[in-house]
């Protein structure tokens, strides 16, 4: 996952206009210079267009999406215009100032009217949404800089704007199951929940992913697949030997993981989504798989922080949100930290507890 964002400044949103009209110019340049490529998909039940500028971007940044390929040829609810700057010549949208001592993952962020307006100026990555055109814009300076972490989840912040208006809500968790129904795996970086997604791919469950998924909360809540990527810190990965190769193989550093695209190498254990029937948190605790049954408050405090705190805004409505879906679904903490084999089992124990 991403770096948490260290500090948030704000921008006056009195330029926010211009800012919109300069993306789409800085856009159209570079699908003239390199032409477009576009990807339709289906997030979260909906039409989704991404159109990018050259191929560069688009085989980057559209390997997560290619368990989602729509051809139903649906107007889209949301398309994304997607390029950079280096290999498109495009100029750049105007950067926002930073102090020269403010670290990387500084965020600058403006809102008018329900457009959004979020720019990591050092990193070099802007993300903007305009709900009343239903476009969003994501620009970068490098494509060949981004950090693995965007190839692995794109369009991140973008989703956290959009989904809200689907009725869903994007949340920082992983997810197995089966058609008839899965769980929605939560915790802080370094809970097991990756691991334990991971785990499942040689057994019957599915996999709608393990970083990031998006959740509908209403009276039927819902789970839906946004990537087909999974991340692993490196040495954990080699806890899993039915896995590829990684992409990204990390340098061995907590900041970098190793991404494997799980759709490549088990597409038939991919899935887009199930109804939720249960939230599990899993905790490291060096033993033998050991479920049971967890508070609200508890499941809260696996779900809420994480998700709020790596995406911008941290909205006070999304805690509300996650507080009423753990009124309607049952929440379990799972003690993990023997042989990862003993996972799949465990979660299984757990539906049927569920069902019985």
């Amino acid at each position: 996952m991403p770096p948490p964002v260290p500090e948030t400044a704000e921008l006056s949103a009195a330029g926010l206009e211009r800012c919109f009209e300069d993306l789409s110019s800085s856009f159209g340049y570079a699908v003239d210079s390199l032409e477009a490529r576009e990807l339709r998909l289906r997030i979260a039940g909906a039409s989704v267009l991404v159109r990018f500028a050259g191929r560069d971007l688009s085989d980057q940044l559209g390997r997560a999406f290619g368990h989602l390929v729509d051809d139903s040829g649906e107007e889209p609810a949301l398309t994304i215009c997607a390029w950079d700057s280096e290999v498109s010549g495009a100029p750049p949208p105007p950067l926002p100032e930073v102090g020269s001592e403010s670290p990387r993952g500084t965020t600058v962020y403006a809102a008018e009217e329900g457009r959004r307006f979020a720019v990591r100026p050092i990193l070099g990555q802007l993300s903007a949404y305009d709900p009343g055109r239903g476009v969003g814009w994501y620009w970068c300076r490098s494509s060949a800089d981004l950090p693995f972490w965007e190839e692995a989840a794109p369009f991140r912040q973008l989703l956290h704007w959009w989904l809200p208006e689907q009725g869903k809500l994007l949340v920082h968790g992983a997810a197995v199951g089966h058609e008839t129904g899965g769980l929605l795996l939560v915790g802080r970086g370094g809970s097991g929940k990756s691991t334990c997604a991971l785990s499942t791919l040689e057994s019957p469950l599915l996999y709608a992913g393990d970083d990031y998924v998006a959740v509908d909360p209403g009276s039927e809540p819902h789970v839906f697949s946004l990537y087909c990527s999974g991340k692993l810190v490196p040495e954990h990965s080699r806890l899993l030997p039915h896995l590829p190769a990684p992409t990204f193989a990390g340098d061995g550093s907590r900041e970098e993981k190793s991404v494997f695209y799980v759709a490549e190498r088990f597409p038939q254990r991919m899935c887009d989504g199930f109804p939720l029937r249960a939230v599990v948190a899993p905790r490291v605790r060096g033993a033998a798989p050991v479920h049971a049954p967890a508070g609200v408050a508890e499941a809260l405090a696996a779900l809420a922080p994480s998700t709020l705190l790596q995406l911008v805004p941290a909205e006070a409505a999304a805690l509300t949100t996650m507080a009423g879906l753990l009124q309607r679904v049952p929440a379990y903490r799972l003690d993990v930290g023997g042989p990862v084999d003993l996972v799949p089992p465990a979660l299984e124990r757990i539906f049927a507890e569920v069902d019985g």
